[in-house]
């Protein structure tokens, strides 16, 4: 019993959580000659405003570099957007050689090195996933198991309720056809083989139901973190891939940019 209750639960043990970093995308930037002064002759002073206006001057050269790859990419954003919006973080800073010296007019001055690496939000990525929605994980649950999880880039647990579910469902068609007109074979094909092919339709929907509302609640957050507008219209130039329309969903068959 212990065995088939672990069997049972095996695709929820496997389904993963949102991973933040699989919607942002990081670049270094190596600057030279990142200059920062002091009038009051403090070294900490003057070293720490060079760190600043490296910083300063990472982020306006991010914002070009993530303006062509936006270009690139079909994302269609504006370059105000991106000075407002795209939110560049530091996530990690070296400090390479620096030196101080002084200015003719007595101040002490920091010339340093830096690599600083900048992370932003892969909005194409991202809005690929957000505009994903719990109906649609649950109708494709409903219709067949596993759908919903493959919809929500579950694949591993999309492979298990799959084998699962039609595993048990042709057992219990081949065990209706040994039994024939027997209600004790009836009994048994239903209760070994038909119920737990619904409890695992029903765990499937439920899972893929629940992890699409999770992780529309992950994505928010991210959307929030990065100061990403909701009144933003994100609209691709081209329209890419190739796909099925359905009354009640739309499935992607691929993906043609990856």
């Amino acid at each position: 019993m212990k065995k088939n209750l672990l069997f049972l639960l095996m695709p929820l043990i496997t389904s993963l959580p949102l991973v933040a970093g699989e919607y942002t995308n990081t670049f270094k930037l190596r600057l030279r000659e990142v200059m920062g002064e002091s009038q009051n002759n403090d070294p900490v002073e003057s070293f720490n405003d060079a760190i600043n206006n490296g910083v300063k001057r990472a982020i306006s050269q991010g914002q070009v570099k993530l303006k062509g790859y936006s270009e690139s990419q079909d994302s269609v954003l504006s370059e105000t957007w991106i000075q407002k919006s795209a939110h560049l973080q530091v996530i990690d800073l070296q400090v390479g050689k620096y030196k101080f010296s002084r200015h003719s007019s007595g101040s002490l001055l920091t010339e340093l090195q830096m690599e600083i690496t900048l992370e932003y939000l892969d909005i194409p990525r991202f809005m690929y996933d957000y505009e994903k929605t719990v109906q649609g994980a649950t109708y494709r649950s409903m219709a067949i198991p596993g759908w919903g999880q493959l919809y929500n880039n579950q694949y591993t647990t999309s492979v298990l309720y799959g084998v699962a579910f039609w595993s048990f469902y042709g057992l219990f068609v081949h065990a209706m056809n040994q039994a024939g007109n027997n209600p004790d074979k009836i009994s048994d094909a239903f209760w070994n083989f038909q119920f737990p092919a619904i409890i695992f339709w029903s765990f499937n929907v439920s899972e893929a139901a629940t992890s699409r509302y999770l992780g529309r609640q992950g994505l928010d957050n991210l959307r929030r973190a990065y100061r990403f507008d909701p009144e933003f219209k994100y609209e691709p130039m081209t329209e890419r891939g190739v796909k099925v329309d359905f009354i009640l969903f739309q499935i992607p068959l691929s993906r043609l940019w990856e």
